[in-house]
């Protein structure tokens, strides 16, 4: 099925240079995910930049919000579209109610395992900080 982003919606997938952002690359690894930007998108975003030096703006925060939003709106045109899209509609539309609690309970459990995950990287990271810095409070 042909998808033209440009005709539809006036620009190809996301707009990152909209909001002052890299487009990201899809990675170059072998693995099956290669959806993903080998870096977050939002990395080098003003908010990210401000909030680990001099504390961000309120322009900045909306500007965030913003390119968060862009990058929900890519994540539907290409990863949830070929999941989601039928000939007419979405697939949620004929989700009845307890497939639509099924499908948010599943999602919930994928956040907490990613949330899970999150907690076993920062308490490695927070080991290698009191080895390399253990005095340091």
């Amino acid at each position: 099925m042909y998808d033209d982003d440009r005709e539809r919606v006036g620009h190809d997938a996301t707009d990152f240079a909209y909001y002052g952002l890299p487009n990201p690359k899809p990675r170059s690894s072998q693995r099956r995910d290669t959806h993903l930007p080998e870096s977050n998108p939002l990395v080098g975003h003003d908010a990210v930049i401000g909030y680990r030096s001099v504390g961000l703006s309120t322009e900045d925060l909306i500007s965030f919000i913003e390119s968060f939003a862009s990058l929900r709106a890519s994540r539907v045109k290409s990863v949830g579209h070929s999941q989601y899209a039928l000939v007419q509609g979405q697939k949620f539309e004929a989700f009845t109610t307890s497939d639509t609690i099924r499908e948010l309970i599943e999602e919930l459990a994928d956040a907490s395992n990613y949330i899970d995950f999150l907690a076993i990287k920062l308490l490695n990271i927070q080991h290698t900080i009191d080895l390399a810095l253990p005095d340091c409070d």
